[in-house]
């Protein structure tokens, strides 16, 4: 844990938060928040279309789509992402792209949940 001065952080609160935030620097330590945030919200409501995502977020349709693909095994231009989600056709709308977690997401979240003590 990064500290200020030599000193932990002594709210217990702001260790755990810093922690968390720390948690995914390790995976890449210039992650954005949108990242974050659609990491989030895809771990909290599993199966999200990408137009539920755009709603959650406030994003546009090309930032969510941006940022999944930041957190897909594979990225933009097939540079290698994060492999914490994976999107698939809706099986009744082929036209619909749902998001959810792969197994190094899951693996990823319950870390980030035991730092937060939930």
């Amino acid at each position: 844990m990064n500290t200020f001065a030599g000193r932990k952080p002594e709210n217990k609160t702001a260790r755990r938060l810093l922690s968390f935030i720390e948690e995914f620097g390790k995976l890449d330590a210039e992650m954005q928040i949108q990242q974050i945030a659609v990491f989030l919200h895809v771990m909290g409501t599993p199966d999200l279309t990408m137009r539920e995502l755009e709603q959650a977020t406030g994003l546009s349709s090309s930032s969510v789509s941006r940022n999944v693909s930041a957190l897909s095994k594979v990225h933009r231009k097939g540079q290698p992402g994060h492999d914490l989600v994976t999107t698939y056709e809706d099986a009744m709308d082929r036209r619909i792209k749902r998001v959810r977690a792969t197994p190094k997401g899951s693996k990823v979240f319950n870390t980030l949940m035991n730092l937060l003590g939930s």
